[in-house]
């Protein structure tokens, strides 16, 4: 193994920390790379997450097709990040993410422009859609990189962000540099937001067996799922439980999730992570038992009507990114409101990102 290879392993490994620490990814979602040589880069394997991720698991891919050494598959997105480097030989570390504000600013699908940032210019190009790692979504970002040669960031519509560095610092500077151009793009956009009103809190829970521990203002309590005449919140516990192969509930009241619960039966995802984790729609339904069991059999999140939502996951970390990437899906929907013409994910994406979840990434992370 190279110096150059290794020392690309152990930027990618660096980075990968970085976006675990601030949040940037949920799940496998995101991708890393670095340069090696000319003709070689080093990428992040396809459905693995973060955490734990090993040196030796990195995948080298060639610059000029594609292609790749080794048993482990390197992240769909390898097309992307190749062709990033080709067009910009002067750059050597690529960051792929999903970030908070910049999905958020990309439901749009136009440049960000009427702005100057040091680090991006007074233009932040935004790729057209294409459904993750297929020709379309990297043809639609080739066309964007070779449009605009001197751009360090792009939005990706519906999907994420690209962001490009001469090092690691470099590229994860331009990251932070987009998330807040986008922040101030969308909060302008929004204005001033009335303040939502506080929920009830609905508790967060753990399975454990044919019971669960409910935590409900402060105070733990065990409930056993088939139990009768249980309290109001531990009711639409044990109904969650009783939709699926559910092990962890977190209950999700931020602002734009609220706002949801109040205004829609049905949230339909403006951004693919929503639905490839969540669901292909998302109901709003009353606080009974019944309704929250039935929306939740093919789906891992609830909206119960003026109070937030329930987020259900098998793993502790698998309902924590259900509730990150519903906060960033309701804020989506918000931005969008204010967007004439601004609609939401078609349904058979939608549902097709859903299935190939299920059936590929939530298989390989179990």
């Amino acid at each position: 193994m190279t110096a150059p290879e290794v020392r690309a392993r152990e930027r990618i490994l660096q980075g990968a920390a970085r976006l675990t620490a601030r949040g940037l990814i949920a799940r496998t979602w995101g991708n890393l790379s670095a340069r090696v040589s000319d003709t070689q880069i080093l990428i992040t394997p396809s459905g693995l997450a973060y955490e734990g991720l090993r040196a030796e698991q990195l995948v080298l891919v060639n610059i000029e097709d594609g292609s790749y050494e080794g048993s482990l598959r390197p992240s769909s997105e390898r097309g992307i990040h190749a062709g990033a480097y080709r067009l910009r030989p002067e750059m050597n570390f690529v960051i792929h993410t999903h970030p908070y504000w910049a999905s958020v600013a990309g439901v749009e699908g136009r440049a960000l422009t009427g702005f100057f940032h040091p680090l991006l210019g007074k233009r932040v190009p935004c790729a057209a859609y294409g459904l993750p790692g297929t020709e379309k979504l990297r043809q639609a970002v080739m066309e964007e990189l070779a449009a605009w040669p001197d751009c360090r960031a792009l939005l990706l519509r519906r999907h994420g962000a690209l962001c490009l560095g001469r090092d690691m610092e470099d590229a994860f500077a331009a990251a932070e540099a987009l998330e807040e151009v986008c922040e101030a793009r969308v909060r302008d956009r929004l204005g001033e937001q009335p303040p939502a009103p506080v929920p009830r809190d609905l508790g967060s829970s753990r399975r454990r067996g044919d019971a669960f521990l409910l935590t409900l203002d402060g105070v733990r309590k065990s409930y056993h799922i088939g139990g009768r005449s249980l309290p109001p919140a531990a009711a639409l516990h044990a109904a969650a439980y009783r939709a699926g192969n559910f092990q962890y509930i977190v209950h999700e009241a931020s602002p734009a999730v609220v706002a949801a619960s109040g205004a829609v039966r049905r949230l339909r995802p403006y951004l693919d992570d929503l639905a490839q984790i969540a669901g292909a729609d998302i109901l709003c339904v009353p606080d009974t038992p019944r309704r929250v069991e039935a929306a939740l059999r093919t789906r891992n999140a609830v909206l119960v009507r003026g109070a937030g939502a329930l987020c259900a996951g098998g793993t502790e970390g698998d309902a924590e990114a259900v509730r990150t990437l519903l906060q960033k899906g309701c804020a989506a929907w918000l931005y969008a409101g204010e967007l004439p013409g601004c609609r939401p994910l078609g349904g058979v994406d939608a549902r097709l990102q859903r299935l190939v979840y299920r059936q590929s990434y939530a298989k390989r992370r179990g």
